[in-house]
C-alpha cells in the first residue's frame, strides 16, 4: 500500500462520470478499488481501534475509516472527510485536523503509514478572501497548511473542542477535481 494508489485512484476516476455524493460513498469505492489493486491485502471498513489495540490506548477516535493490513502483519490507515456545499466549513477543518492527530497517533503506535483525504466542492476551504489567521487560514490558498491548533484559532462555537497539538506541520497542495455531473471539487491527500 502507497501513496502512488490514493493518486492513482484519483486521477483515474477525475472527469470520467465519477459520481462523487458523500463519504460512504467515496469510502466504498475506493475500498473496492484498493481491494481490486492489492489483492494481497485485507481492506475493512469502520474498523474498531478495539479490535487493533488491546487494552485500548487514548485515541482520538474509536474507528478507521479503512483500515488495511498486509500478510507480514503491517497495518495502513486511511482517514476521509467529504465537506459537502451545505456544511459547516470550520467545523469540518476542525475535524480534518483531529483526523491528523489521529493517524499521527496510530503512526506512533506502529502503523506503517497514514493518509488524511479530504475532498470538497465547498470553495470556502480553499477561497476564503479574509482568511489570514485562524482555522481557515490552514485550508486556504493553493496549499493547505496545517500545524497545531491553538483555542484562539477556534471560533468560539468550537473552542470547548480544545487545542490540537500535532507533531509537525502537514503541506500538501489542492488538486482539482471534476465530478460526473461536472461539479468542481479540490482535495488534498497528506501522508503522515
Amino acid at each position: 500500500m502507497n501513496r502512488l494508489l490514493l493518486d492513482q485512484f484519483f486521477e483515474q476516476n477525475n472527469s470520467n462520470g465519477y459520481e462523487l455524493y458523500n463519504e460512504a460513498g467515496l469510502q466504498h469505492e475506493l475500498a473496492i478499488y484498493l481491494r481490486n489493486a492489492l489483492p494481497d491485502h485485507c481492506v475493512r471498513l469502520e474498523y474498531p481501534i478495539t479490535r487493533v489495540f488491546r487494552p485500548l490506548q487514548p485515541f482520538r477516535k474509536k474507528e478507521m475509516d479503512i483500515y488495511i493490513t498486509d500478510h507480514e502483519g503491517r497495518k495502513y490507515l486511511i482517514e476521509l472527510k467529504v465537506p459537502r456545499e451545505n456544511c459547516g466549513a470550520p467545523k469540518e477543518m476542525f475535524h480534518a485536523i483531529e483526523d491528523i492527530k489521529f493517524t499521527e497517533e496510530l503512526r506512533s503506535s506502529g502503523f506503517t503509514s497514514c493518509y488524511c483525504i479530504l475532498i470538497t466542492e465547498r470553495s470556502s476551504f480553499w477561497l476564503a478572501p479574509q482568511a489570514d489567521s485562524g482555522i481557515y487560514f490552514r485550508f486556504n490558498g493553493e496549499e493547505v497548511n496545517i500545524s497545531s491548533i491553538e483555542k484562539t484559532d477556534l471560533p468560539d462555537f468550537l473552542m470547548k473542542k480544545g487545542a490540537i497539538s500535532l507533531n509537525q506541520t502537514y503541506i500538501e497542495t489542492w488538486k482539482p477535481f471534476q465530478d460526473a455531473h461536472n461539479v468542481q471539487w479540490k482535495y488534498y491527500i497528506m501522508e503522515v
